[in-house]
């Protein structure tokens, strides 16, 4: 019998029930045996039992292969052989649903080209930058959206591990007759400047959607403005069942493929079963975020924001110091519409400098549409470049080594890597580890001392630029003078590559 497979993140009028129902189900499963460990101790004593007490309509044989690792591995070799019939159709259903959301991300990321040339290969860099610093398969997981808007100042959930740090909730912003407008005139002002794919933005960061009554009215007029409906993550789905409900009908009605609940507590997930069918939730991915979830080591938070100070009281709930930490997924802008303010910002590894885990390029303040057309094209005429100059000082990334072998110099960060064949590729990077030579200084000295020709040495500066591996990391900033509706000036980068 030959298993015929369906995508679920669009139109599902042709998917037969009981493939929606073998995912869902699926998807319902792992969830609390991911994070309740008494649901384990349950289905080890009696696993029909615990599935028929989950409302569960698969049997043990067919979910098994999905939590035991010799029986994945097995199912993985049957599919590769061509013996995919004798692999429980439910766990290839699942598993073709997994590879589906993995490429729906990766098409997000793919499908977010900025209209202004610098800003596009800028985009680019961050992208193979994150890669370098953060490691193929964590950078694999950022989309790096265009923008993201807060709704609220602040946030009522206050989870301890917050990535970004989110501050105790102060204030809403309501959609009224004025904020309305102002919200309308600045997303048609993105979508200017940015280009048609600024759609892909989402409207939460250090806030909770849910915490906004009017949340609803904002998506409704992202969709209108912007043609696609943002992804809704909340770690509130519980607190209003009907609520929610209503939002995930709105947000499948306009067309959103996947959104989020953050699961912060076992409870939390109970409430969300008893109020939601399993093909009510089907495309509403619960992030395990409990603490029993971390403590079995399946799934750990990143090191990052508020998190960064329980590392000594839990830090067996984080990843390890060694390992990237960042929760940011945003290559581009950041809103607070309350402030009415505006930051160009790139996902970083947490650290002492940038704590939150993102780079803060540029920031300013908007009264305006028209103040914010002036204030985003500010951003990027002063900060962001298309390509390198023969004037740049070369800075590689801190964390870029450098490997000399004969005649070839080898450039490697954690994800990524470029191999070089070059005469004499000690004095090469000598000269890229000293951080102090312009473009220019390196291409002659190689053509002197080398006889390399400027502009094949130019040409491997460039490929270093372009893949990320020179520094751009924004310089702490002098004191700055605030110009109402203008850029806040940062100091001119030191270290960053003009």
């Amino acid at each position: 019998m030959t298993t015929q497979f369906y995508a679920l993140l669009g139109d599902l009028s042709d998917v037969p029930p009981e493939y929606i129902r073998d995912v869902a189900h699926m998807k319902r499963f792992l969830e609390r045996w991911t994070m309740d460990p008494k649901y384990q101790q349950a289905f080890a004593s009696d696993a029909q039992a615990a599935l028929t007490e989950l409302g569960i309509c698969l049997t043990p044989a067919d979910v098994i292969p999905l939590i035991d690792n010799a029986q994945a591995a097995e199912a993985t070799r049957l599919v590769k052989a061509g013996r995919r019939d004798e692999v429980p159709a439910a766990v290839l259903r699942y598993r073709l649903f997994i590879h589906e959301k993995i490429q729906h991300r990766r098409e997000l990321r793919e499908q977010t080209v900025p209209a202004d040339p610098r800003m596009r290969a800028w985009r680019d860099r961050m992208i193979s930058r994150c890669t370098g610093e953060l490691g193929a398969e964590r950078s694999d997981a950022i989309v790096h959206a265009p923008v993201a808007f807060e709704l609220s100042k602040g946030c009522t959930v206050g989870c301890w591990f917050c990535g970004v740090a989110a501050p105790k909730f102060e204030h809403n912003w309501p959609h009224n007759e004025a904020n309305a407008k102002l919200w309308r005139d600045s997303l048609a002002v993105v979508g200017e400047v940015f280009g048609p794919s600024a759609k892909h933005g989402f409207m939460y960061w250090a806030t909770d959607p849910l915490d906004n009554p009017d949340y609803e009215h904002f998506l409704a007029d992202f969709h209108d403005v912007l043609g696609k409906c943002p992804q809704t993550t909340t770690a509130q789905g519980q607190k209003d069942i009907e609520r929610t409900r209503r939002i995930l009908r709105l947000a499948h009605s306009m067309g959103s493929a996947v959104d989020r609940f953050s699961v912060i507590a076992l409870n939390s997930l109970s409430r969300i079963h008893e109020g939601f069918t399993a093909e009510e939730l089907l495309r509403v991915e619960c992030v395990p975020q409990n603490k029993e979830a971390a403590e079995a080591g399946r799934y750990l938070k990143s090191n990052a924001g508020r998190a960064r100070k329980f590392a000594a009281k839990r830090g067996g709930e984080l990843v390890p110091d060694d390992s990237s930490s960042t929760i940011a997924c945003v290559s581009g802008f950041l809103f607070n519409m309350l402030d009415r303010s505006v930051k160009l910002i790139s996902p970083c590894n947490s650290s002492e400098r940038w704590p939150l885990g993102y780079w803060v390029i540029a920031e300013g303040t908007f009264n305006s549409g028209a103040e914010l057309r002036e204030l985003l094209q500010s951003m990027i005429d002063e900060r962001i470049k298309e390509s390198l100059s023969v004037l740049d000082v070369i800075r590689l990334r801190p964390d870029v080594k450098l490997v000399v072998e004969p005649a070839k110099l080898r450039v490697i960060s954690s994800g990524l890597g470029l191999a070089f064949d070059q005469p004499q590729a000690d004095e090469l990077a000598g000269l890229l580890a000293a951080g102090t030579n312009t473009a220019e200084q390196i291409a002659i000295h190689r053509r002197r001392s080398a006889a390399v020709s400027p502009a094949e040495t130019l040409a491997v500066l460039d490929r270093l630029f372009v893949r990320g591996f020179i520094d751009e990391e924004p310089a702490a900033p002098a004191p700055r003078e605030r110009e109402p509706g203008g850029l806040l000036q940062l100091e001119a980068a030191a270290r960053a590559v003009r």
